[in-house]
Formats: structure tokens, C-alpha cells, sequence
């Protein structure tokens, strides 16, 4: 397709799911507050061998027209929730997977859906938004309805995002301070490290109680100049001695969206779906933004 439909847009899978329609919500709400486009992507798949009886050119005409009655439903519904929303469709013969990452040249963001929590099954764990993810050019966003449990609890009615010290969780940041900006929200900077290891590899209580102060001193780091780019944030830390992905987990319990980093490109389980980001995006109880660091940084 022409990069013109999906540039500066935020990009929407749709499906026609009660998962793809909280992503679409989400996607429009997104772009209403920033005042960009939405690009509703369908795919419409590929004839199947079974299928060849009635003739490709049939065969490719049934699923537009398939595909067309889905998009129009999902114009209905963002157009009732944003009136004077700028809604792009796009329908394209192919897998989902290759259908997305084609859209994406130029856009904004990318919205999916998801089918739950806690299974390598689930919509974003699976091969179509693993594939995406690992290769998508903006960040991507896993679209799930907030399970809040504590109204009056820390991480509540907060953007949650991880940090440590990589150039992974830097990109995370800058996108947690500028979403936070936006939605008008507090932002939690949760970083967590396993201390056990402290304890069992170290062997004095001092260097012990330094290490902790150098994650303390990351942590100060990473967050040096954001506080000056955004004064309208308001900023908590929480450090926790723990595993990163469970503070996370358990974060996502009250927030209203968690922001973790992916080391980039290149296999999609070992680089994008490290242990933290893997299990954030699998258990997480709030939409998961997922950002890829820039190019060319370690």
C-alpha cells in the first residue's frame, strides 16, 4: 500500500473480535487526544486449497466482500466514539501478519488486541503480533480492559513503565513520560532486581548494600532530563528486591497502562520477548506498550 494512508496514524488490527474491538476503542481513543488518523487494517487471508473450486478471481471476491462488511462495522463503532475522527481503512489479501507490518511504514503507533493472559497462545504471544512486534517500526500496543483492584493503591490511575538502565528501557521511558503527558497522568518508574543473587554470589554485607546503591543511582540516571522536558509529570520510583517482571505484573493490577522496552529486531522470542517483557505482556492486567529501542543502540 501507499505509505500516505498510514502516516503519523495510529494503526488498528481488526478482526471483528470482541479483542480487536478493545483495541479499536483504545486506538481511537489514542489518536483523538494526539489528533492523528486512525488506519483500520484487515486482512483478508489467502484462498485455501479447499476454496479453488469457485475460481481464484470468486474466491478473492468473496473475502472483499467479507472483509469490507468487517471494516464497516469497525467504522461504525469509531465513528460513534469520535465523530469528527479522520478513519482510513485498508484490506489487503495476505496472512495478518504481513498485512500489518506493510501498514506501518510512517505510522504513529500500532494497536492489537488480546486473547488473555498467561498463555503463549494468547493474540500477542502468537505467531501473527509476535511477528509484528518483533519487526514493527513504531511501538506496539497490546490492548486489554484494565482490571483495577485498588482504587486508592500506589501504581493507581498511573502509566507504569520498567526500567534498567539499558538503551531498551530509555526508548520505554521517553514514551511512558510523553503518554503520561498526554493523558494527564502520574507516572510510576518501577525497577526490580533479584537481591538473592546479591546474597549468594557476594560475600560481604558492604558490597552488598553498594550494589543496591548502584541500581539506585541507575535509576537516578536514567531518569535525568525528563523531569525538565515534562514538569507537568508527576514521578514516583518504586524499587523493589524481586523478579522485574512480577513488580511489573503486579503493578499492572492498579495501573491504567504499563510501558516496558524490547532490545529490537532479530528473533522475536529471545530479542523482543526477553523473560521481562515476555511474561509483562502475558500477565499484565492493563493495556502493554511495547517500544523497540532505536537502531543501532546496545
Amino acid at each position: 500500500m501507499t505509505t500516505t494512508a498510514a502516516s503519523g496514524a495510529v494503526v488498528v488490527g481488526y478482526d471483528d473480535t470482541p479483542h480487536s474491538d478493545t483495541a479499536l476503542t483504545w486506538a481511537v481513543e489514542h489518536a483523538s487526544r494526539h489528533r492523528r488518523p486512525v488506519l483500520i487494517v484487515h486482512a483478508l487471508g489467502v484462498p485455501t486449497v479447499y476454496e479453488s473450486f469457485a475460481g481464484p478471481v470468486e474466491n478473492r471476491r468473496q473475502l472483499r466482500i467479507t472483509g469490507r462488511r468487517r471494516t464497516d462495522q469497525a467504522l461504525v463503532k469509531a465513528r460513534r466514539l469520535a465523530p469528527d475522527l479522520d478513519v482510513r481503512v485498508h484490506l489487503a489479501l495476505g496472512n495478518a501478519r504481513d498485512v500489518l507490518l506493510d501498514s506501518l511504514e510512517g505510522a504513529h503507533l500500532l494497536v492489537v488486541g488480546s486473547r488473555g493472559r498467561g498463555t503463549l497462545a494468547s493474540l500477542l504471544l502468537g505467531s501473527v503480533s509476535v511477528g509484528v512486534a518483533a519487526h514493527s517500526p513504531c511501538p506496539v500496543v497490546v490492548a486489554r480492559e484494565a482490571e483495577r483492584r485498588d482504587p486508592n493503591g500506589a501504581f493507581a490511575g498511573r502509566v507504569v513503565v520498567g526500567v534498567d538502565g539499558s538503551a531498551a528501557s530509555t526508548a520505554a521511558l521517553a514514551e511512558a513520560f510523553e503518554l503520561a503527558s498526554s493523558r494527564g497522568q502520574p507516572l510510576a518508574v518501577v525497577h526490580a532486581w533479584d537481591a538473592a543473587l546479591l546474597y549468594r554470589d557476594l560475600t560481604t554485607y558492604d558490597v552488598v548494600v553498594d550494589t543496591a546503591d548502584e541500581h539506585q543511582r541507575m535509576v537516578a540516571e536514567s531518569l535525568a532530563g525528563f523531569a525538565e522536558k515534562y514538569p507537568d509529570v508527576e514521578v514516583t520510583v518504586h524499587q523493589d528486591e524481586g523478579d522485574p517482571g512480577r513488580a511489573i505484573v503486579a503493578a499492572s493490577h492498579e495501573a491504567d497502562l504499563v510501558v516496558v522496552g524490547s532490545r529490537g529486531r532479530g528473533d522475536a522470542v529471545a530479542t523482543l520477548f526477553g523473560s521481562v517483557s515476555r511474561h509483562v505482556v502475558a500477565h499484565a492486567h492493563c493495556p502493554v506498550v511495547v517500544v523497540r529501542r532505536p537502531e543501532g543502540l546496545s
